[in-house]
């Protein structure tokens, strides 16, 4: 994935292992979840992930609280793949 495609709300997951109906992300000023079915991969629910410190030139950093403790995360884009959906 670019950055720009990042940018511009395309949705993607993290590379590695997946399955049908695995979650989704994409960006709109924060990360957003997009949880899937797993019958036909349409969204069934958008939610807020994660808040973004920084988008760079090769990636971005975001950060989100789990049990009271804040994580942070580091990405590159082009560890990110976009999802497609099927016609």
């Amino acid at each position: 994935m670019t950055r720009e495609q990042f940018l511009s709300g395309v949705s993607f997951k993290v590379k590695g292992p997946s399955y049908k109906g695995a979650e989704t992300y994409y960006y709109d000023e924060c990360i957003m979840k997009e949880s899937r079915s797993s019958l036909d991969e349409r969204v069934m629910y958008r939610g807020h992930h994660a808040n973004v410190l920084k988008v760079g030139r090769v990636g971005f950093t975001a950060f989100s609280f789990v049990m009271e403790k804040k994580v942070t995360v580091k990405y590159r884009f082009e560890d990110l793949v976009e999802f497609k959906e099927e016609a």
